[in-house]
């Protein structure tokens, strides 16, 4: 599968092409399996990284438990973060595993993390001797490379607040993991645009409660009148 990179600034579009891209899920279980196989469980402490940026990545890792931000500094030091990654996902450095790739991004924990960690060598070694070994390689680069894509259509067509509202759903518990800042990074957001968006968001849900305890008080005194 080819990915054409051509985006319009509508929804309607968007929802359209995201929905005609197969994530090869199957593929995606049987890269997570090899990992769980022949890798080694290691633990990361918070602010430590995975992957430094300008460094080779050796290594492949699935999420057991925590969480991890791919973030990049521009020329002034400001830290931007293009990506987040939670429980049940992978981490890599996601280039083509040969000489002279260096990673892009660092990978940095987020908090006290658990993965399961195993050398691109031996998982390349597994896939060459697998019928299906390059079909399974290319349906990872092309999961993470969609993940990519919806980010880029979301920050063109999508509101901070809907991008906000998709992270909530993805992540329901993430205002407990991650601060502020780093979610305003994440949205390209400034800190007080998110609460802004949090204060209004707060709002209409206090309204929505109201208006339905009203709602339920007026029926409760209608079904009572007509008895």
């Amino acid at each position: 599968m080819r990915l054409y990179l051509y985006l319009r600034p509508d929804k309607q579009y968007a929802a359209s092409f995201m929905s005609d891209i197969d994530i090869h899920i199957k593929e995606l279980e049987f890269l997570k399996n090899i990992i769980l196989k022949h890798g080694t469980r290691t633990e990361i402490k918070k602010n430590s990284f995975f992957i430094q940026r300008g460094h080779f990545c050796h290594e492949i890792a699935y999420i057991v438990r925590g969480s991890f931000k791919f973030l990049r500094h521009d020329a002034k030091g400001a830290e931007h973060i293009m990506a987040f990654a939670f429980e049940k996902e992978i981490i890599s450095s996601y280039l083509p595993s040969r000489k002279g790739c260096d990673a892009l991004l660092d990978v940095k924990a987020l908090e006290d993390s658990v993965v399961i960690q195993a050398p691109l060598e031996t998982l390349r070694s597994f896939l060459q001797i697998s019928v299906d070994g390059e079909i399974y390689v290319r349906a990872f680069v092309e999961s993470l490379a969609f993940d990519f894509l919806k980010k880029i259509i979301s920050l063109h067509c999508d509101t901070p607040e809907e991008r906000y509202l998709q992270l909530q759903k993805r992540v329901p518990d993430i205002l407990n993991r991650v601060n502020l800042k780093e979610i305003a990074s994440y949205l390209r957001i400034t800190p007080e645009t998110l609460s802004r968006i949090r204060t209004r968001i707060l709002n209409e849900s206090r309204k929505n409660l109201d208006f339905n305890q009203d709602f339920f008080s007026f029926s409760k005194t209608s079904s009572s009148f007509h008895l």
